[in-house]
């Protein structure tokens, strides 16, 4: 007997068991208690590489080399990746972060090798012999088609992250229009979880402009497409064609033109989104497909009230809230089951109540914001927006960090492109002690929105709180290239300096007038003061910080950090209780914030600690 022929009829297959779940490696299946479980190919790719390895950590370069073999991706796809991962397996602590190294898998993991045996089929045993010659020419045959095959794998488009330009409007057409159609796109495109897609207030800058170079715009956008076009209006009638371009080597990968009636608007839409996703060789899931063919109203009013409401709120300053609560309220007020304007209400509000202001009591905004956002949740439970305005008030007013966390990532499964779920989801995992995935949080948002000066200071803030001050400076440098106007990073790399006891760079970044200012500014001023050991100077600033308290809502918390930095255990009590009475978020890093590092060991501030319940 040929015990070699018998060992060759013998297939191995690997097999790991882990919690309700059974991993094939071989089969490429994932089951939990006998069921699939969806996953993307570079999902199932991540987990395999990583189930493969335990105990061992995995580095994110042997991932990215492993996973993503022969094709250049940021960074941040992976993270996504990563937390796709997690969410499907429902245990994310099942997924460990090495930090700044990689990934472990942390469970327990039961591998075996499944010997099967493969009968021969029975047209193999019934063919007579061939000559060598044939099967020669078979053996070449097959080698070409291989090669044919890897060729055509190597130059296949490897899209994963996409930037919709706002169309071009030819003619006297408005500039609002051409956004808004992108805008819808972006929408659509941002719930397919195999593709990042730029928010819009990424691409919002070349709204308007001369036709920007699209190749240029994508590479600026760190994105591996991009989709652009024109749009034009003819009478009651808009023509728009769209292409969308590998940024690459600018290939042409889809093209297509479109005519309809200037009132249906949303049958363009339609069309666009749907091609677009089809010209990218996706594949999709049933429930993408539903997703991608969703229209949110049918009034294009009341879209256009709800882009404004978007554009404005953009601008993250309390009037900006304000008037974006107007839009958003007209836009509802147009088509009352519109979800995505009733979600830009909690928004707004939100944002609102925790922020300083001197239109609405922290209380009323943060209650118009929830009663907004589950508004919004019982006209569409599928929205992203939605969740991710209740998750914060969950957190940011209520300080319930757990139920924060399920909506949360409800609105990262429904979305996994929202930059501003993985922003504020950041702060949720930093003040439940995962600094590391807070970071990788905030590296997701970034990969997202690059141009995002929101994110980039939130990123400071996050290395500040974690002691990452060499970090915190790089990244506070690198926002300041964007804007140098941007205030909210001046304060933060003034923190970051006054850490280092670098008290003449922690005053110069906030020229150029160092005593005007709002109050965050006079905060880091008095920070920097009383740290270098002028308490004169920091006393005087802190009078000026309790002036403003008196005029403007919200400012409790600040005066009571400053009187912290001061050493003032007796001053900083009555203003404690004054920012517990208003539930201010910034309470939730209190163990954090190097403010209160003078005062720590006060019995006051540590029943402070033990009341927020963290």
């Amino acid at each position: 007997m040929n015990r070699g022929s018998k060992s060759s009829q013998i297939e191995e297959s690997e097999v790991y068991e882990f919690g309700p779940y059974r991993l094939d490696a071989r089969e490429r299946t994932l089951l939990r208690d006998g069921r699939t479980v969806a996953l993307t190919q570079k999902a199932l790719d991540t987990l395999i590489v990583l189930v493969r390895n335990r105990p061992k950590a995995v580095s994110k370069e042997e991932l990215l080399q492993t996973v993503w073999a022969g094709t250049f991706v940021e960074e941040g796809i992976l993270a996504q990746n990563i937390l796709t991962l997690r969410k499907a397996l429902e245990n994310p602590e099942w997924i460990e972060t090495i930090p700044r190294r990689g990934y472990r898998f942390a469970i327990e993991v039961t591998a075996t090798v499944a010997r099967e045996p493969v009968a021969p089929p029975a047209a193999a045993r019934l063919r007579p012999r061939l000559p060598g010659w044939w099967l020669a020419a078979v053996v070449v045959m097959a080698a070409v088609a291989v090669v044919g095959a890897l060729r055509w794998q190597r130059t296949k488009p490897q899209i994963r992250s996409l930037a919709v330009l706002p169309l071009r409007a030819i003619d006297e057409e408005p500039v609002h229009l051409g956004l808004g159609l992108a805008d819808m796109l972006i929408n659509r495109l941002g719930t397919l979880s195999q593709l990042a897609v730029r928010p819009t207030s990424a691409v919002r800058k070349f709204a308007g402009a001369a036709a920007p170079d699209p190749l240029a715009a994508g590479r600026e956008l760190a994105v591996d497409a991009v989709v652009e076009g024109n749009i034009q209006r003819d009478g009651d009638r808009v023509r728009v064609t769209v292409q969308l371009l590998r940024v690459v080597d600018g290939a042409l990968l889809w093209s297509g033109k479109f005519d309809q009636p200037y009132q249906d608007l949303f049958a363009l839409e339609d069309g666009i989104g749907e091609q677009v996703a089809n010209g990218l060789v996706l594949d999709l899931t049933n429930p993408e497909r539903e997703r991608l063919r969703r229209r949110y109203t049918r009034n294009s009013e009341a879209w256009q009230a709800y882009l404004r409401g978007r554009y404005v709120w953009g601008r993250r300053n309390p009037e900006a809230y304000r008037q974006a609560v107007l839009e958003f309220e007209n836009a509802a007020r147009i088509d009352p089951d519109y979800a995505l304007a009733y979600a830009g209400l909690a928004d707004a509000y939100a944002l609102l109540g925790s922020n300083p202001n001197q239109v609405l009591p922290r209380a009323e905004a943060m209650e118009k914001a929830r009663a907004a956002a589950l508004k919004s949740i019982a006209l569409d439970p599928d929205l992203a927006e939605a969740h991710t305005a209740l998750a914060f008030i969950l957190m940011h007013y209520d300080w319930k960090c757990a139920a924060a966390e399920k909506e949360y990532l409800r609105a990262l499964s429904l979305n996994p492109s929202y930059a501003t779920a993985h922003q504020w989801r950041a702060l949720n995992l930093l003040v439940t002690g995962h600094p590391a995935e807070g970071i990788e949080e905030l590296n997701s948002a970034q990969a997202l929105d690059p141009a995002s000066l929101t994110i980039m200071a939130d990123t400071v803030q996050m290395y500040v709180f974690t002691g990452r001050l060499q970090d915190a400076e790089a990244q506070g440098k690198r926002a300041l290239d964007f804007d140098p106007s941007f205030s909210l990073v001046r304060n933060w790399l003034s923190w970051t300096y006054t850490a280092q006891h670098r008290f003449a760079e922690a005053a110069a970044v906030l020229e150029p007038d160092p005593q005007a200012g709002d109050a965050f500014r006079l905060n880091a001023l008095a920070y920097a003061s009383s740290s270098e050991g002028r308490t004169a100077a920091a006393r005087a600033l802190l009078a000026k910080l309790v002036e403003r308290a008196r005029q403007e809502n919200g400012l409790e918390f600040i005066v009571a950090s400053t009187y912290a930095a001061l050493g003032d255990a007796d001053g900083m009590v009555p203003w404690m209780e004054r920012a517990f009475s208003e539930r201010n978020g910034s309470l939730l890093l209190l163990r954090l914030h190097p403010q209160f590092d003078r005062v720590k060991e006060d019995p006051r501030f540590k029943s402070f600690v033990a009341r927020v319940g963290l």
